[in-house]
């Protein structure tokens, strides 16, 4: 025979929403796919910067922007990395 339901086995499925995993994920998905175009497109625009801030000097004066410039793009190209593979 089996045994009655625990009290803590009942109090765990309280907490529990009633939101279909696939509604998360939709939702989630909607929300990176923005940011996920924006970080896409700051990759490929960003290069494009280098040449003016080499030119005119302005990355000789200051390296940690030029750094800071680098780790952008960095961060651009892996969050964007996926964007429109579909």
């Amino acid at each position: 025979m089996s045994s009655p339901p625990t009290i803590q086995n009942d109090r765990a499925s309280d907490f529990e929403l009633p939101v279909p995993r696939n509604a998360v994920e939709s939702t989630a998905r909607k929300l990176f796919t923005p940011v996920q175009f924006l970080s896409f497109w700051t990759a490929v625009a960003l290069p494009f910067a280098y040449p003016p801030l080499l030119y005119h000097g302005y990355v000789s004066a200051t390296t940690v922007t030029f750094a800071l410039l680098l780790a952008l793009n960095m961060v651009a190209i892996v969050v964007g990395h996926g964007y429109n593979l579909d």
